[in-house]
Formats: structure tokens, sequence, C-alpha cells
């Protein structure tokens, strides 16, 4: 299990989410261009993120593997429910 803290930015607009998200929420992340793994985001200071919001949080991944070689701090990456991005990640510590 591999647990990071990271800035999110949640886009907004057409074709984007359209609600906030809680804590909890399991998104596909693509650190790499190969492959998109799930992870769990866990917000840390208010209830719900909504789009066009940035805010720091954890995130926890069951698997290193599917996080790339060049995962580490200042890499980002994007987040999806399917194709679509629909915001991205930097991270900033490794927990």
């Amino acid at each position: 299990m591999i647990k990071i803290k990271a800035k999110l930015k949640l886009y907004k607009g057409k074709g984007k989410r359209k609600t906030p998200f809680l804590s909890g929420y399991r998104p596909l992340f693509g650190f790499s261009t190969e492959t998109k793994t799930s992870g769990q985001i866990n917000l840390l200071n208010q209830k719900e993120i909504k789009p066009g919001e940035d805010e720091i949080v954890e995130i926890v991944f069951l698997n290193r593997e599917y996080l790339g070689y060049n995962f580490g701090v200042g890499k980002t990456a994007r987040f999806f429910e399917g194709e679509e991005p629909l915001g991205e990640v930097e991270i900033i510590e490794l927990l």
C-alpha cells in the first residue's frame, strides 16, 4: 500500500464532473501512459470538493507496480471516470 499527500484540482466545465465528491472517492489515476490504477481520495480539510476547487488530500494506492517508474514528489497525474480526465493531482509528500 502506498499513501501520498497531494494537491488536487477538480476540473469544471463542459464534459466534466458536475457534482462534488466526498472522502473515499475512488477514481482511476494515470501516472504513466501505459496504465491507470484506482486510488482512494481522502479529504483532509473539508467534507466535499466541488468542481473548480483545489484541495490538499491524501490518496491511497494498493499497488506500487501500476504507478510508473517516475513516481515521486513533484510528479503529476490526471484522474478519470472513463476516458475523460476529471482533474489532476501533484504529489507533495510520500507518507
